[in-house]
């Protein structure tokens, strides 16, 4: 039990890292969109960390604590709305598109996941 609850933390905790501020901010930085499939990578990794741990509800609440701290470290941080490079989006409505995305991916992904664990299991 207490292994299961250290696993969770640490989800929890990884999912805290604002990954879709930092790909925004890097792409508006450097120009370049390497930092997209870092966050791509780190959100398949925690989520394949969550399924294969059976902590399906700590994806969907590791996916809003990513979100708000993406948001918050956009706000105070001064990120300009940057509305002529993300064209149509703000930078901060960047962040939320691409939040609701991922938490759709995610969604599909474990319907996918439970589909297949309950094929095997028959």
């Amino acid at each position: 039990m207490k292994k299961a609850r250290i696993i969770r933390a640490f989800l929890l905790i990884a999912y805290c890292i604002p990954f879709t501020f930092l790909s925004v901010n890097g792409d508006a930085a450097s120009g370049t969109m390497l930092f997209y499939g870092v966050m791509i990578a780190g959100f398949a990794l925690l989520c394949w960390g969550a399924l294969k741990t059976n902590n399906v509800a700590v994806l969907y609440i590791g996916n809003v604590l990513s979100f708000i701290s993406s948001y918050a470290v956009a706000k105070m941080s001064g990120l300009e709305p940057m509305g002529h490079y993300f064209k149509p989006f703000t930078s901060h409505s960047l962040i939320v598109a691409i939040s609701v995305v991922v938490l759709i991916v995610h969604t599909i992904i474990v319907l996918i996941y439970r589909t297949k664990k309950r094929a095997n299991s028959k």
